[in-house]
């Protein structure tokens, strides 16, 4: 092949690949990546270094948008955010609000911005939480029930109840030998209603519910404490590890 023909076939392929690649679809999971992006620059900003906006809006070109604008991915991206905010140890306030707009970017673009949202706060451009901005008139969204999703988990890793499991969200739990707690622990040393966790400015936060022995986390007492991953917490003889999913 002459030196002209080897130029002309390495020109036509480079190109063709880097068009390939560059012009590819985006998949759920780049989406993921780039708000946990965002979210992590945006507490880099923040004085104090932990509170980060609660509104996301990812700008898509028009095919990536067709493909990706469903309920069950805006529901991912929302787990991804919540845990994200455990993970980097930060808060938020208000609603989390993520939502998809149609741009005039090609196919593999994407642009993410953020703010942050007041409960009062009055826009035009304002939609409900974990909606799609789907642009033609006719859409009439369906009934928007709860959703549970699940976030982090709690593992017995010593005790009588060793192994036992469960995931929680956004839900408030409570934790004891009562069988009604969401977490029935068996432990003789549990108190009927030990200790409960609540969802506070998208963090778990555990609270000691005037149990007889006490609760800690990480060997220490305490009567409230914002948990992060890897955390042990001790009630009775039983210890849970809370973990991030």
């Amino acid at each position: 092949m002459g030196m002209a023909k080897w130029e002309s076939f390495l020109g036509s392929h480079i190109e063709g690949f880097f068009n390939r690649h560059l012009s590819s679809r985006l998949e759920p999971i780049e989406l993921s990546k780039a708000l946990q992006r965002e979210l992590i620059q945006r507490r880099r900003k923040d004085p104090e270094g932990h509170v980060v906006p609660n509104a996301y809006t990812l700008e898509l070109g028009a095919e990536d948008y067709e493909q990706l604008s469903s309920q069950r991915v805006l529901d991912e991206l929302h787990v991804a955010v919540e845990r994200a905010v455990i993970m980097e140890n930060c808060l938020m306030d208000g609603k989390l609000e993520i939502q998809m707009v149609k741009d005039g970017q090609g196919k593999g673009a994407l642009r993410v911005r953020s703010r942050f949202v007041d409960k009062g706060e009055a826009s035009t451009n304002r939609v409900e939480p974990h909606t799609i901005v789907l642009e033609r008139s006719d859409f009439h969204r369906p009934l928007d029930l709860p959703r549970e999703y699940e976030i982090a988990s709690l593992t017995v890793v010593s005790g009588v109840d060793q192994d036992s499991y469960l995931a929680i969200g956004e839900k408030q739990i409570y934790l004891g030998r009562l069988g009604k707690s969401d977490f029935i622990l068996t432990d003789g040393n549990v108190s009927r209603m030990h200790a409960y966790i609540a969802y506070e400015r998208h963090r778990h936060v555990l609270y000691d519910a005037g149990s007889t022995n006490g609760t800690f986390v990480n060997g220490h007492s305490i009567t409230s404490e914002r948990l992060q991953a890897g955390d042990e917490i001790t009630i009775g003889n039983t210890t849970l590890l809370y973990e991030v999913l």
